[in-house]
This record gives C-alpha cells, structure tokens and sequence, in this order.
C-alpha cells in the first residue's frame, strides 16, 4: 500500500523525476503552470533541487524583533500559556541585548529562550540561475493557520518571507516564489489565506513587513495541482509512489 504522506508519495517522487531529467529548464515551465503568480520569475537552468534532507530556514532578525517588541500583543497556541512570552522577556539586560542584535541583522546568539519563532522548512526548494522557487508539497495535510507563540503566523506567510529571505541572500529578489502543489481543493481557512494575501487584506502574517513589500509577497504566490504537473510531464503518472493520484 502506498503512504498518504505528502512528502513521500508525492514531493519525493516528483521533484527527483525532475531532478534527475536531462534538460535544466523544468523550473520554468513549472512556474508557467502554477496560477496566480502575477509575477513569473525567469528561472533560468536549475541549480540544486532540495528536498531530502529539507532546507531549514531560520527566522528573519525583523520578524523575532517584532515579536519581542510586541509580545504582549502575540497569543500561543495554547491559551494556558499566555504568561509565558511575557515571562521569558522580564529580564530587560537579555531583552536588550537580543534586540540589539537582531537590529543588526544577527539571528544567532540570542539568549536562551527569546527566539520566539523556530525554523521553518521547505518541502523543496529549487534554486536556479536567476531565481529560487520554495515549494509547499500538500496532499492530505493543510496549510497550519498558526504558530506556537503567535495564533496569527500561518505556515504561508512563514514560508514566503523564508523564501525572500533565501532569494535576498543570494541576490535573487527579484525573481522568487513559492508554489503550492496540491491535490485537491484548497480548504475554506487556506483559500481565505491565499487569497487575502495576495489582495492584500489580510497582512496579519506580517506585521512587521513594510506595506510595499507586503504587496509584492502576495504577488509571488501561486497554486498548482499534482494532476497538472503530472499531465505535463506524463512520464511521473508511471511512478509507483504516485499511482493513486487523484
């Protein structure tokens, strides 16, 4: 019987068919297929394919900043926790000096517990000449509405500043996105996010985002299904892992 995980029945599969193929400009015309980017990046030949290990992206030094700074505004996941942010923040020599260091760009070092926001992964990431594309790989599995510390920081909004963030490292700014493939029909909570981020009515996410950069975040995120991606390319409908795809 084949696994229902998403990472291994089809992130897996699809992406080291792809991978392995023989021509590099694959990630293009996955970018071609996905809806909704009003943005397509020009990718350029495929570099590397991450999935296996996942690449682990740390939180941006602007976003544990805010937090800090706004932590009697952030609500856990589990409401009997609400003191605990709080807590963690009464000592004002530790607090200041994480800030001081984050204000300079710093994520690392900080003192024990005032990293409010954990690394976050890539399904995969596909780095090219010019551009680097963050996939979501979902099948049975949603788009998670929040984070520990933080109700109002959903895996989207983590995952496509993580993917800037890679893109401004590497000086692709200007051609990155992050594609969500999935099997069957967005759910109500994850449709509502898709699409209050890219009209920009829904920001909470990214507080601590400036407005202009908030509006071209929403312009980089598309959607495909597994069925498109393996009609494209007919050859992935023959791998086993993918047999019982809808």
């Amino acid at each position: 019987m084949t696994t229902t995980n998403s990472k291994v029945s089809r992130v897996q599969p699809v992406f080291g068919w792809l991978k392995n193929r023989k021509t590099r400009d694959w990630p293009q015309r996955l970018v071609e297929l996905a809806e909704g980017l009003n943005h397509k990046p020009q990718c350029g030949a495929v570099i590397r394919v991450a999935f296996d290990p996942e690449e682990k992206v740390p939180p941006t030094a602007e976003r544990l900043a805010w937090m800090i700074r706004n932590v009697e505004r952030i609500v856990p996941q589990d409401g009997k926790l609400w003191r605990e942010p709080l807590r963690r923040m009464a000592n004002q020599e530790k607090t200041a000096s994480a800030l001081a260091l984050l204000d300079a760009g710093q994520t690392q070092h900080l003192p024990r517990g005032l990293a409010l926001e954990g690394c976050t992964h890539a399904d995969c990431l596909i780095e090219c000449e010019k551009a680097l594309i963050w996939i979501e790989g979902k099948r049975f599995d949603l788009i998670s509405p929040s984070a520990k510390w933080d109700v109002m920081r959903d895996q989207l909004s983590r995952n496509l500043e993580s993917a800037w963030s890679l893109a401004r490292k590497s000086r692709k700014e200007k051609d990155y996105c992050l594609i969500i493939c999935h099997e069957y029909p967005l759910k109500y909570h994850e449709d509502l996010l898709v699409r209050g981020y890219r009209a920009g009515t829904w920001v909470a996410g990214w507080p601590h985002i400036p407005g202009e950069l908030r509006h071209e975040f929403g312009q980089r995120i598309g959607t495909v299904t597994w069925r498109k991606i393996a009609d494209e390319w007919p050859a992935i409908q023959e791998l086993y892992e993918v047999a019982d795809l809808v």
